[in-house]
């Protein structure tokens, strides 16, 4: 029994399987890229979203090499380049389709019946995850010559639907006339492609995708005009001429006047065109994407205008290898990857009544109605019978339990199909009529043996999650990671930290979704900077003071540093004590070990002796004052617990003289003077006042978020500010829930 092949636009899918009458190719566009060419690279490593595909089709091929080509380009760019936002000609589809995939759902004729394809229609072929399946995946193998998997009965396997390769496959006409050709067609377009370096597979299947291989009735190969053009080279309707005419001028000009020569032609244009390019797959000779090094554009030749003729080639060379027994040898496929791709497939467009609600079932694949035999069914990438095959399932185990299952995502709304999911992340299609609810214990949560961690840049950690209740049947849990720059997560939630900044972990529940997360704070342990507390400091002669500056990051292994002071004179150094000698001033300077970051503050020393009283509610440590009243901060009041004979001024964070009215906040400085000359100076902290507007907001909450991340520098009074429990090195994220728990109203910062 066949399972799923019907669809509701079972003429549509009809043409496409037909798949021999698609004519249309060698197209160049006007709308190429020509100048900062990303260069393409090939590796073994694919993003996330490929993996379950590639690695569903190693699990069944495990000799199929599988490499990824970084193409450098980016997915919108490339998407609006093979669209009509472009060029509109570039991407096409028959008129028969219906609406969806046509441009605006009207038919803009572009060639013969062909009309502009819709930008969905475009990007559903675009995204290679649509094709990474057991048919689809040979339009990504490489074009080379492999005596491994391409012989000359694959190349008749080709052609064995077709006159070239069946009744007449050593026959040839001229002008109407039978004769013999001396060897097959499939044993000479293998000779010829082996001389080239080409697969001779992919050179038969283009030849039946062109023409159908119909040497009795093609008026380009059927010898009636003395020439021959089995690729179609030039084929194509212009203001004065038909695509035949012009086909046959073209095969003229280059003297194909026999098979041989019109194959070997062909074969060498493809070559030099397209393959020399770096277009050495199906996908690239219809995409224009992979620059090896040696392509003068990108995105400006194709070889074929039909949106599904890679699909259609795919599926021939598919089927041949496939009635041969030969998917057990080592083919290699080249997948491109683009830069800011979407994390989801994208979708085949469907018609405006088509939608999918939201769900989240376990279910099973059955026909009840014939218990005890094998039922077969087509799981699509799309809820049509023209959508890619995923894969085609083979159930012969009897009983819910026995059944391969899967989650339910959508609810197929005017449409015979739901959605589904694999447990290994793949997303298909199948027939609602199949699809039966699987009875069991399932998730009702997830937790983690930790929520947050610090972590070192190199250092792993080890998260377990726990999954409940305790006898529910599925309990398989996939991990996530926020940024992969700053910490990964392998599948067996091992995180590794990459870089400084904030990532975070997410487990996640094949079963129901449910979800736990865990926020990792990366740290360096290289020296990337040094700070002090102050930028200046007043010392009466005879003074000294030990200054500790801060090395960043706090996990730095290297914290040694060295302290110069401009005029010894003035101000002498002794280890991290400095001792004031004279009246003036002098700059010294902190410089690390490791990296040689540099910190520098201004000494002012004076002969005169302090005289200053701040009231015992408030703590004064190191000119540093705190435990600030946040609701009695005003410069005023601030001023009424300070006893000085001295002048005084306060100036913000910012520089800015304040007034009696106004607050003091983080940063703010209160100078003493005489004279209009500064003899000490005190500087303002207040605990989650990170912007220093003397309140806590949610300025102050971006501002150290932004911090964390990296995005953004911070004072180092600002940083002191952050850290809300006084003792830590460095702020965290458990930094950030204080401060917006207490813009909430639902924790206090203590002072």
């Amino acid at each position: 029994m066949i399972r799923g092949k019907l669809g509701f636009k079972v003429i549509i899918s009809l043409v496409i399987i037909c798949i021999i009458t698609s004519t249309i190719n060698f197209q160049e566009t006007d709308a190429a890229i020509n100048t900062n060419l990303p260069v393409s690279y090939i590796d073994e490593k694919f993003p996330d979203s490929y993996l379950p595909y590639i690695n569903a089709l190693k699990a069944k091929h495990p000799s199929w090499v599988f490499k990824a080509v970084h193409t450098g380009l980016d997915w919108n760019t490339v998407l609006s380049h093979e669209s009509y936002e472009v060029n509109a000609g570039i991407s096409l589809v028959e008129d028969i389709f219906s609406s969806e995939w046509k441009r605006d759902g009207k038919n803009y004729y572009q060639d013969g019946s062909y009309v502009t394809a819709s930008k969905d229609g475009v990007a559903y072929v675009l995204d290679p995850r649509n094709f990474i399946n057991e048919s689809g995946i040979f339009q990504f193998e490489t074009l080379s010559f492999s005596s491994a998997s391409q012989t000359v009965d694959a190349v008749q396997g080709v052609l064995a639907a077709t006159p070239m390769g069946n009744q007449y496959k050593s026959q040839y006409k001229s002008y109407g006339t039978w004769k013999d050709l001396g060897t097959t067609y499939a044993e000479l377009i293998y000779k010829l492609s082996k001389e080239v370096g080409i697969n001779p597979v992919h050179i038969a299947s283009r030849i039946r995708q062109e023409n159908s291989g119909n040497i009795i009735n093609g008026s380009l190969i059927n010898g009636d005009y003395g020439v021959y053009n089995f690729f179609n080279i030039g084929a194509y309707d212009t203001a004065n001429a038909s695509a035949v005419t012009n086909g046959i001028n073209y095969a003229k000009n280059q003297g194909w006047t026999t098979i041989p020569a019109s194959l070997l032609g062909g074969i060498n244009y493809i070559y030099s065109k397209y393959i020399k390019w770096g277009q050495d797959t199906i996908y690239f000779e219809r995409f224009d994407v992979n620059n090896p090094g040696t392509a003068q554009w990108l995105l400006g030749t194709g070889y074929m205008t039909n949106i599904f003729a890679p699909k259609s080639e795919a599926s021939i060379t598919y089927n041949t290898y496939n009635s041969y027994g030969m998917l057990g040898s080592s083919f290699e496929f080249h997948i491109p990857v683009y830069e800011n791709m979407p994390n989801e497939v994208a979708s085949m467009p469907l018609p405006n009544e088509v939608y999918f609600t939201e769900d989240n079932t376990r279910v099973y694949l059955d026909d009840p109605s014939d218990s005890g035999v094998t039922d077969e069914f087509w799981i699509r990438t799309g809820p049509d019978t023209v959508a890619s095959v995923l894969e085609v399932l083979y159930e012969t185990r009897d009983g819910a339990a026995n059944r391969t299952k899967f989650t339910r995502v959508g609810i197929g709304q005017n449409t015979l199909y739901d959605k589904i999911k694999y447990d290994d992340g793949r997303v298909g299609y199948i027939l609602k009529k199949w699809i039966y609810e699987y009875k069991y214990n399932k998730v009702q949560s997830v937790s983690l043996n930790t929520t947050y961690s610090d972590l070192n840049v190199g250092d792993t950690l080890k998260l377990q999650a726990t999954v409940n209740p305790n006898n529910a049947e599925n309990k398989n849990v996939s991990w996530t990671t926020s940024d992969s720059n700053i910490a990964t997560v392998d599948n067996n939630g091992n995180v590794k930290g990459i870089k400084s900044g904030v990532a975070t972990i997410t487990a996640t529940t094949q079963d129901q979704g449910k979800t736990a997360i865990c926020t990792v704070n990366v740290q360096s342990n290289k020296v990337t900077g040094i700070s002090l507390d102050k930028d200046s400091y007043v010392l009466s002669v005879g003074d000294s003071l030990a200054i500790n500056p801060r090395i960043i990051p706090s996990t730095a292994h290297n914290t040694n540093y060295t302290i110069t002071s401009s005029n010894l004179n003035i101000v002498s150094v002794d280890g991290n004590i400095i001792t004031a000698k004279k009246e003036g001033e002098a700059t010294i300077t902190f410089k690390t070990q490791e990296g040689g970051f540099t910190a520098q503050a201004k000494v002012i020393v004076t002969t005169q002796k302090k005289s200053i009283y701040v009231d015992s509610s408030l703590r004064l440590q190191d000119d540093i004052l705190s435990k600030i009243d946040l609701n009695n901060n005003l410069v005023s009041n601030m001023k009424s617990k300070i006893n000085t004979n001295y002048d005084m001024s306060f100036v913000n964070i910012d520089g800015t003289q304040l007034k009696n009215e106004d607050k003091v906040g983080t940063g703010t400085k209160i100078q003493f003077k005489e004279n209009g000359k500064t003899i000490e100076e005190y500087e303002i902290l207040i605990y989650g006042d990170v912007d220093g507007s003397g309140t806590i907001n949610a300025r102050d909450l971006l501002m150290l978020q932004r911090y964390i991340l990296g995005k953004t520098k911070l004072k180092d009074i600002q940083i002191k500010a952050s850290i809300t429990d006084k003792v830590s090195q460095a702020p965290k994220a458990a930094d950030l829930l204080k401060i917006q728990r207490h813009i909430l109203g639902k924790y206090t910062i203590e002072q």
